[in-house]
This record gives C-alpha cells, structure tokens and sequence, in this order.
C-alpha cells in the first residue's frame, strides 16, 4: 500500500534522476502513476495497462508487440 501512495500521490517525482543515460527520465513512472490513477480514481471499472506496456516495451523486448 506504501509503493502505490508514493506513486499515487507524485511522491516519486523528486527521485526521478535525469541524468542518467540508461535511465528513462521518469516515463516509465509516469506511465505507473497514470495507471494507478485510473485504477484507484478513475471512475472507470475496467482498467487497461497500455500505457505502462509501450513504455516498459521500449526498454524490455518480451513486453514489446503484442505477443
């Protein structure tokens, strides 16, 4: 419940580390937050993790494509 408040509540913006070159500047946490809000605010009752999945398929070639 902790990791989903820290990310719920933009508490991981400060820690994002931009200068990092193998990093991915804070996108793939974007996409995590965005996910929460829509599971836990959203008004929505389903809930699909698109975004979360092209970001993390740039980085990770399992989650790349639809496969």
């Amino acid at each position: 419940m902790e990791l989903t408040k820290f990310f719920l509540f933009k508490l991981y913006e400060k820690d994002i580390n931009n200068d990092n070159p193998l990093g991915m500047n804070g996108k793939l946490a974007e996409a995590y937050h965005s996910l929460l809000v829509d599971m836990w605010v959203g008004g929505d009752s389903k809930t699909a993790p698109f975004d979360l999945k092209r970001v993390l398929g740039k980085r990770v070639a399992r989650f790349s494509g639809y496969g």
